[in-house]
């Protein structure tokens, strides 16, 4: 199956979308009722992975401008020596999600997902706007894949009735190539 990466489309097919544990209901509601609208409205872009020549989401990334402030820190003297401000731009990765049928496979569709962000912002933001971090609240389930891809954890806190975990990439410390 040949997959590809693109916008979100008004004629994609959102509401089949199989997330598993109920812990990730938000992310599918958020995909069949609310990430067309943001997206038109320009106030979030969402990406998704379908199978070429159809239209249904197998997996997707929403994103958006944020900042983040240095008091979000846990360890602030760690950050707060090498930058002389309080808040600093960022991108925020605000949802992730990947259909249940595509994960036990090899394409690693969310670690690609993460990858292709964090090529954008370095490739196609931080050349034309300010932008340092790369930021995700990730609910507890999700944070050792976010360590793995290179996020550090910075704090935690309560998301409506459920605990997140703040972590950031600096991509201004990512090497050039």
């Amino acid at each position: 199956m040949e997959l590809e990466l693109r916008k979100i489309e008004s004629s994609d097919v959102c509401n089949s979308l199989s997330l598993g544990d109920e812990e990730f209901t938000p992310l599918k509601i958020f995909l069949r009722k609310e990430a067309k609208k943001l997206h038109q409205d320009n106030l979030a872009v969402t990406f998704v992975i379908v199978a070429k020549g159809t239209k249904r989401v197998l997996a997707y990334l929403t994103t958006l401008c944020t900042h983040i402030a240095v008091e979000q820190f846990d360890d602030q003297k760690s950050i707060s020596e090498d930058f002389k401000y309080k808040d600093y731009p960022a991108i925020k990765l605000a949802r992730l999600a990947v259909d249940i049928s595509q994960r036990d496979n090899d394409l690693h569709l969310g670690s690609k997902l993460v990858d292709f962000l964090v090529g954008f912002a370095t490739e196609q933001v931080m050349p034309y706007t300010g932008c340092r971090f790369l930021v995700v609240d990730a609910k507890p389930k999700s944070v050792g894949f976010y360590i793995k891809k290179g996020f550090s954890k910075i704090g935690d806190h309560q998301e409506g009735q459920s605990q997140a975990t703040t972590m950031v990439i600096d991509l201004g410390r990512l090497p050039k190539f």
